[in-house]
This record gives C-alpha cells, structure tokens and sequence, in this order.
C-alpha cells in the first residue's frame, strides 16, 4: 500500500514540474541577479514594476475581427493578472463593457491607491482611442494627444485606424506621497513620466506624420528633472534586422523621441537586457512574430533615474481562449534609487 502511495506521489511531482516547465517557457525574461529582497507579487518604493499591453478589445463592428474571443472573460483575467504591477499602459480598450471590467480588478487590487488616465471620448462621433494607464502610485498630472491623421474609413474599411481617435496619453506619477506633495509644490523629481502610444496600423505614410506629434507631445509634458518612459504599440518593427538599418523607421522614430528630452536619449530595454527575438504578435512562440511593442527609458541628463533590472515578453496563454490577446505584452522591473526620495 505504502509503495503505492510514493509511485503515485512520484508521478505527481513529476507532472507538476513538468508543467511548471512548460508554462515557464512561453515567457521569455532576463531577470536580476538577485530579486530575494521583494517577494512575488509585491513591490517596494524602489520598485517600479511596469506592463505595456495591447488586449485587443476592438470597438462597435470591428470586434468581429477579435483574434480572441470571449471578451468579458478575457479582461476580467487580464486585470487579476496585472493587479502586481506599479504602472499598466493598456492599447485597445475601444469598448467600455471589457474595460472597466478589466479595470475594475486593479481597482478591487489596489483600493484607494488606484488612478487612471483614459482616452477621452472624442465629440466628431468617432471611437476613443482605446488607451489607458492605470497606476497605484500618486498620480501627479496627465494630458492626451489625437493625432491629426489617420488611415482612410474609405480605403481599409471599418478597420481603418480612421475610425478612432488614436494618440497618446501622459501621466506624472510619483514615488510616494511625499514626492507627490513635492511635485504640486513645482518639484518634480521623485517622479516619472509615462506615456502609452498606439500608432497607425495601415500607412506607413501615415505613421511617419505621428512620430513628430508624439515627440512633441513628450517635449512638452515630460520634466527634464524626471526619467521618462514610453510605452505602447508602435506598429513600428524593432527586430534586430531592423534596428541594423540605419535609415529603418524605427531609427527614424527613436531619433524624434531623442531630441525631444536633450542629453537624455531613450533606451529600447528590450535589446538592453536582451539579445533573443522579443517578438509580440505570435503568443506560441515569442521567438517568432515582429517586435512592435516595446518600451524606451529616458533618465534625466544631470544623472540618477530608473535602473532597468528586468524585462519580459508574456503571452499570457490560457487554456479557454488560447491566449489572452492576439498581442503578447512587455513587462519591466526598473529600480528606483533612494536617491530620488
């Protein structure tokens, strides 16, 4: 009987790690050295964890084109899993219904620490633009871009860009209370500019009229005295093919965002930490598909800011939907030095 029992115990460890195992491959990650000092699902004053994450809530007629289905499912899952992170920029929250159910877990999360900044619903008849940042740390300011142009209802149909008003939100968020304070006093270290995107999926054209307006709108909104982050879904390749060409968009858009923050040029964390693939739009295998989400760090001339410790591609597979969007998302752990208090 008892040599039964460990047979069968036996069995059953060896199922779990290899489960384990093949969960853990499908989320491709370099971790710090050492992550002993703040357990799992925790995080520290100086940690600042960030996701960005298109989740492809599609609005009015185009949600036929959902890759994934099962919509109130999906952002109901999707919000009990970012409920650890410090700072979530979310990309197609077209429809109400999954996004406040999405948001509504970081809300029953976070409680009174929860803030939000959220495309504005736009006053021509037009879908928002289906972005968000939600936070549980002070949120400090925030303001929001449209962009000007956007590809044709007429040439690409009801999934023309067009039909949205696509662009950019910014959000000030401090450390603490205590840097929040500081802030509303006209004292902005201590905090961080965030800013999510999505740029035009259909024309090329297009999108290279979008990349001066958002450099401009982060010129404007983001403190010389702060690290900066942009985030979000660029539609703009980052493959290491294409970050070798030099006339490439992607350079094209890093070099705008570049001289937008002067003596403080932006850093692409994923090839920083990373030497693989980081692909975003093949969930069942992050070594295939394009890197078009990503997220860039600028950190303040005169020295100090956020220390990138580590960087993720997740799928966020799950075994009714497959996935949880047709996008994987990008995660970061950046220290945020005592210093900065």
């Amino acid at each position: 009987m008892s040599r039964r029992l460990t047979i069968a115990s036996c069995t059953l460890l060896t199922t779990l790690v290899f489960t384990t195992l093949m969960a853990a491959q499908h989320v491709l990650a370099v971790e710090p050295a050492s992550s002993a000092a703040t357990p799992a699902g925790t995080s520290s004053p100086e940690t600042f964890k960030i996701i960005t994450y298109n989740v492809q809530f599609l609005p009015g007629i185009a949600s036929f084109a959902n890759k994934r289905k099962e919509p109130l499912y999906r952002a109901k899952s999707i919000g009990e899993k970012l409920a650890t992170f410090d700072a979530v920029g979310l990309n197609e929250v077209f429809e109400r219904r999954p996004r406040e159910a999405l948001l509504d877990g970081l809300r029953a999360a976070w409680g009174e620490a929860y803030h939000e900044v959220v495309s504005p619903q736009p006053t021509d008849g037009r879908f928002n633009g289906g972005l968000t940042i939600a936070t549980r740390r002070p949120l400090v300011e925030s303001h929001t871009l449209t962009y000007s142009q956007g590809s044709s209802p007429k040439k690409h149909g009801v999934l023309a860009d067009g039909f949205a008003a696509k662009g950019a939100l910014h959000a000030r968020i401090a450390r603490d209370a205590q840097a929040a304070e500081r802030a509303a006093a006209g004292q902005p270290a201590g905090c961080v500019d965030v800013f999510i995107t999505h740029l035009e999926a259909r024309e090329d054209a297009v999108r290279e009229t979008q990349y001066p307006e958002l450099a401009e709108f982060i010129r404007q909104n983001s403190s010389p005295d702060c690290p900066a982050i942009v985030m979000g879904d660029f539609n703009t390749h980052g493959d290491a093919d294409d970050r070798a060409e030099e006339d490439a968009p992607y350079h094209r858009m890093k070099k705008l965002f570049d001289d937008a923050r002067p003596g403080a040029p932006f850093v692409d964390l994923w090839p920083k930490l990373h030497d693989s693939h980081g692909g975003t739009t093949i969930q069942e295998d992050v070594e295939r598909g394009s890197r078009i989400d990503m997220i860039f760090l600028s950190n303040p001339a005169a020295g100090g800011g956020l220390e990138p410790t580590a960087i993720r591609v997740n799928p966020y597979l799950d075994e009714k939907v497959g996935a949880l969007s047709d996008h994987s998302a990008v995660e970061a752990d950046l220290n945020w030095p005592a210093a900065d208090k």
